[in-house]
């Protein structure tokens, strides 16, 4: 799953939870809830790192000319 699709994925798991279900389920949808958003930081994480390479990337380009 991409990030987008992760997302996506913790709106329905949200709106689910909002929804009519019981305590188990929604322990249950909590939990995915929070796994999904730690991949989600991870993958941000990982974006935000590839930034900041090509950042200086272009900021070295830029020196040399």
């Amino acid at each position: 799953m991409n990030l987008e699709e992760k997302i996506n994925k913790l709106n329905e798991l949200a709106d689910k939870i909002e929804g009519d279900v019981t305590l188990e389920e929604s322990l249950k949808i909590f939990e995915q809830s929070v796994a999904l958003a730690n991949e989600c930081m991870e993958s941000l994480n990982d974006c935000k790192g590839k930034l900041v390479v090509l950042q200086e990337k272009v900021r070295k380009l830029t020196d040399e000319n």
